[in-house]
């Protein structure tokens, strides 16, 4: 029991240690998360140089170094000109009036007034003669609008179609990087842009401006950096969807891998993503796709916290965001493009609420010492600031980009090392279980072991005890047949002597009344050994208890019997006990019962030993204990009689024995007697070559006073 307990204790202990590294582990990946993030961020933005400021329309880039600067955002100084599309020429003619001036991303909103489906960006850059020596290029990100861009009054890019073209105006929102010639002093960059498709139209993103080779380096950068976010998505996606293949039960892996997968296809076909590139063509199928991932992964990710947080989160609510993201959804699927791009601003806002009641069921998780709650708080802290940030770069509020898929990458891996966690947990108990089960099958192995060896006992008692129950049988049979034939034979001859006398047939002579005082005499003593046996059982029997010196016992009692041994031509060996010269072994017993258990002892012996063997009588002293042995080299004991030699009317098979020797209940008076002095009666027989029969009883040394 002690050692189960230890065990336990160990198992426990081991337990809370793996849970305090699991959770140390955690912490360790959302540090290592922010960090990664927060590099990210600071190689993506922070590089980046002070942005030169734009004076009367004009960008001063004489002191830009492009060899060692790099890429340049034109984000600011660009002239404004509402629902008219200007041609190089009438800029040359008529300078005319812009409305405002514009930093980029500049974007307006279809409204009911369909004339503004138009504007006229222009911008002059002015470079020094070594910037004017190699050619530059423009990078273009997204206009979700039909545009045309001209350099120094010379067309270098068109996409979809204008409004005052032939055909219906057609949108183009696929990235693209034109390459030029440049003068010295100030460069016209023109761009032209309609809409009547989607609900906002105008620049959406900066332009990239610098050497080509840079410009491709610097889309290329984002590229892999928006496939790196895609892949690892994708991963995660797989990864969770593997885990529910494998365990059909765990819905969470199932909608943390639909949420990581609805990503991962938004990043492939948002603008610059990597099916942009592969299928510019399908540019309006892309959009469709977009806003429907993102519509249908919102549902999915909170419901990836009601699995985590039941009890914290109100079924209501994820119903009702299920419901509205399920309508918009549609709606992507449905509707016309104008009217479903309406619908992107107010679920972003929308999406601002559900993440602030995500933030407030998360308190309510931490607070309760939920798994994951601290991790799963930081994620969504941070998805809700990226949200934030996307909906003012959307309006064109700030300089940004946007940040919202680098979220959803950090909530899907902060899932995935929840799930780990609670796989991790689950494995230590199963571990815990298994190691209780081990010890309960060591514990029950011990217990049927310990039953089994019980039930082998029982079985060798009760096997004991059958045989002896068969021998006591066989013994009430003999002592039925020997009291029947002990007192019917004597009975039987007294009957027979006294009715010859009766009759005159004989005369009363000493010699047949001897013999009828004999047969009397027997019967009398097998009466008188069951009484006194069932006396001595029973506790009936009165002992006169007396002190006696060893040494006088051995005189006066034991020694008397080398006269009965030695007429039989049987040798007699009486060895007394040897004790310390200044003290005297004193035994307090009934010196009559002892006479009577030497007395059977030897008369037994008698019967078993041979003229010419020995009969011995031997004492040693124990620590408080005399033990008394009576040995004879006769014939020994049957093996098969052995056990139950001190049993009633047992009795060995001797050609000394007489018919008139012995009852069978010697040995088991002799028994009675040592039990009563509080010794044990106890035999040791080889059979051919005698036996031992000892018993012990307690004395007291005294110390001897001389005079």
């Amino acid at each position: 029991m002690m050692n189960t307990r230890m065990h336990k204790g160990r198992s426990e202990c081991d337990m809370t240690i793996r849970h305090k590294e699991a959770t140390r582990l955690i912490w360790g990946f959302t540090v290592l998360l922010v960090f990664i993030a927060g590099g990210a961020a600071l190689a993506l933005f922070g590089s980046r140089q002070p942005e030169p400021q734009a004076r009367n329309g004009i960008l001063d880039l004489t002191s830009w170094d492009f060899e060692s600067k790099g890429v340049l955002l034109l984000t600011n100084g660009w002239e404004l000109y509402r629902n008219r599309l200007i041609e190089p020429e009438e800029f040359a003619l008529t300078a005319p009036k812009p409305d405002e001036a514009v930093r980029l991303p500049h974007a307006w909103s279809r409204g009911q007034d369909s004339r503004e489906e138009a504007a006229t960006y222009r911008l002059l850059v002015r470079l020094g003669p070594e910037q004017a020596a190699a050619r530059k290029a423009l990078g273009i990100r997204d206009i979700q609008s039909g545009y045309r861009i001209y350099v120094n009054g010379q067309l270098y890019g068109a996409g979809g179609i204008l409004g005052d073209s032939p055909g219906p105006p057609e949108a183009a929102i696929y990235p693209s990087i034109i390459a030029f010639p440049v003068a010295e002093g100030n460069n016209e960059i023109i761009v032209q842009v309609s809409n009547s498709t989607y609900q906002r139209g105008g620049l959406l993103s900066s332009f990239s401006f610098g050497k080509p080779l840079d410009i491709y380096h610097y889309r290329e950068t984002g590229l892999v950096w928006r496939i790196s976010i895609m892949a690892a998505l994708a991963t995660l996606g797989i990864y969770h969807l593997a885990l529910f293949w494998m365990r059909k039960k765990d819905y969470m892996s199932l909608v943390t891998s639909i949420t990581c997968l609805l990503m991962s296809v938004r990043i492939m076909v948002l603008n610059e993503g990597i099916l942009t590139f592969l299928a510019p063509s399908m540019a309006p199928l892309w959009s469709r796709l977009a806003y429907f991932t993102l519509y249908a992964g919102i549902p999915f990710m909170l419901a990836t916290i009601q699995l985590l947080y039941p009890r914290e989160m109100s079924r209501r609510v994820t119903v009702a965001v299920w419901f509205f993201c399920g309508v918009l959804a549609l709606s992507v699927l449905v509707l016309p493009v104008r009217l479903y791009t309406c619908t992107f601003i107010p679920f972003l806002v929308f999406l601002l609420l559900v993440l602030g009641y995500c933030l407030i069921v998360l308190a309510f998780a931490v607070a309760r010492s939920r798994t994951g709650a601290w991790i799963n708080t930081l994620c969504v802290f941070v998805m809700f600031a990226a949200v934030t940030n996307d909906i003012l770069f959307e309006q064109g509020w700030i300089q940004s980009v946007n940040l919202t898929p680098i979220s959803v990458f950090l909530f899907a891996f902060a899932e995935t090392l929840v799930i780990a966690h609670r796989y991790s947990k689950a494995y230590v108990d199963v571990e815990k279980v298994s190691g209780e089960l081990t010890q309960l099958n060591q514990q029950l192995e011990g217990k049927i072991r310990e039953r089994t060896e019980a039930l082998e006992i029982t079985n060798a008692h009760l096997v004991y005890a059958n045989e002896h129950l068969h021998q006591m049988e066989i013994s009430r049979r003999e002592l039925i047949a020997n009291v029947t034939h002990e007192l019917g034979t004597p009975m039987t001859s007294v009957q027979g002597y006294m009715k010859a006398l009766l009759d005159g047939v004989i005369q009363p002579e000493k010699q047949y009344i001897q013999l009828l005082y004999d047969k009397i005499q027997m019967a009398d003593r097998l009466v008188q050994d069951l009484f006194d046996l069932t006396k001595l059982e029973e506790g009936q029997t009165t002992f006169h208890m007396m002190d006696i010196i060893v040494d006088d016992l051995f005189d006066e009692y034991f020694s008397s019997f080398q006269w009965d041994v030695e007429s039989q031509g049987i040798h007699f060996l009486l060895q007394k006990p040897e004790a310390a010269h200044d003290r005297v072994p004193i035994a307090r017993i009934d010196p009559i019962r002892i006479h009577q258990v030497i007395t059977n002892l030897v008369h037994n012996a008698l019967h078993y030993t041979e003229e010419g063997g020995t009969i011995a009588i031997r004492g040693e002293y124990g620590r408080d204990r005399l033990m008394i042995q009576v040995a004879d080299t006769g014939k020994g004991i049957d093996p098969q009689l052995l056990p139950h030699i001190f049993d009633r009317f047992v009795k060995g098979n001797s050609p000394k024995r007489s018919a008139k020797d012995g009852s069978g209940l010697g040995l088991a008076i002799a028994r009675q007697i040592v039990m009563h002095h509080g010794g044990i009666l106890t035999v040791h027989s080889e059979y051919g070559k005698g036996s031992t029969f000892q018993f012990d009883i307690p004395i007291e040394f005294i110390p001897m006073v001389v005079d």
